[in-house]
């Protein structure tokens, strides 16, 4: 963590030592909004463009990523150039996407406003895109030049329900990486009340993953615990008009995938029902059906870990530790998460 002065400090030591003269800050209007000249020292020392996107998972689509490319290949961008990344997870994604396919390959820069892009979407080097609202369907691995700092001071203009969205996420980490964590969390008064070294230890543990796994094919799937289910929720809210965060839906997917853990003998009650009064405490955890995890099934088998047609879930044994690739079939699915009639 870092304020801003030493931000601007790292990235123009960086452009000298790069020899980099131009810089795209890609951004959302209400990041533009609130720091429209965050960044505005950098114009001393590189020339600066600005590409302010419309706020929203709307925006992280194949239509707005032509729109990018297109306005690069207009200005005559070449292989020199840098993308800065100013925003949240869909700007951190699509930005990350935009770097690693435009001339194949340019520089880029992430640099986090949310909660949940400093812990996740600014972390590891996954970019993508959706189609059809399917989460991610289209993407790359492709990495940051370097990984800046996180500036705290910008979730003070964070919105309540972002920060709540945020906090899905973190809660994630704590269920797979740390039971102290879970326990902190457990014990807060309030998001207010969350702690740097909370945040600290997700992007740190995140880090160490993706450094031992990372092309995603084992060890770091982990990482998606509670996506299965909350990808396809986010997904098909997305497409019925009612949109919910991405951290909201990942907070119902930790919920029904802590469940699918104990129903499958692997998470010992008792520790599943302390994760059932949290999360219940914290997330209002909406009820899945029959009907309506046959709603979901289109989007679960889209989901781009699974294999031979079998769902791909993580697991936890207990708070704290968890295993990737169980493949698990939709009737046994349905049997342990759908309520009776």
């Amino acid at each position: 963590m870092m304020n801003r002065t030493g931000i601007i400090r790292l990235l123009v030591d960086f452009f000298r030592r790069e020899s980099i003269r131009q810089v795209i800050i890609l951004t959302d209007e209400n990041v533009e909004k609130h720091y429209p000249d965050y960044f505005s020292e950098l114009t001393g020392w590189v020339s600066v463009d600005k590409v302010v996107l419309p706020a929203g998972e709307q925006a992280k689509s194949m239509e707005t990523t032509v729109s990018v490319w297109s306005r690069f290949v207009d200005r005559q961008y070449d292989k020199g150039v840098l993308l800065l990344n100013f925003g949240g997870g869909v700007i951190c994604d699509i930005g990350g996407f935009v770097a690693s396919t435009y001339k194949r390959g340019i520089r880029f820069v992430n640099f986090p406003t949310t909660l949940l892009a400093m812990i996740d979407a600014s972390v590891g080097g996954k970019n993508g895109v959706n189609v059809h609202h399917v989460k991610n369907a289209v993407g790359t691995f492709y990495f940051p030049d370097i990984q800046l700092p996180v500036d705290l001071k910008l979730l003070e203009t964070l919105p309540k329900e972002e920060l709540k969205s945020g906090f899905g996420e973190l809660v994630k980490y704590a269920l797979i990486g740390s039971e102290k964590l879970f326990n902190d969390l457990d014990a807060l008064p309030d998001l207010n009340s969350l702690k740097e070294e909370h945040i600290g230890f997700c992007i740190d543990f995140k880090r160490k993953i993706v450094q031992k796994d990372p092309n995603d094919t084992g060890l770091r799937h982990i990482l998606n615990y509670g996506h299965t289910i909350g990808h396809a929720i986010e997904s098909y809210s997305s497409e019925a008009g009612t949109p919910m965060s991405h951290g909201l839906a990942v907070a119902q997917g930790l919920y029904y995938e802590s469940l699918l853990s104990a129903k499958l003998g692997r998470l010992p009650k008792e520790e599943w029902e302390h994760i059932d009064r949290f999360l219940k405490k914290q997330f209002d955890i909406m009820p899945i059906t029959d009907k309506f995890l046959e709603k979901l099934t289109p989007y679960m088998l889209n989901d781009k870990k699974n294999r031979n047609n079998l769902v791909n879930f993580t697991l936890i044994d207990h708070i704290g530790h968890a295993d990737p690739d169980f493949q698990i079939a939709l009737d046994t699915l349905a049997r342990a998460i759908c309520p009776l009639p």
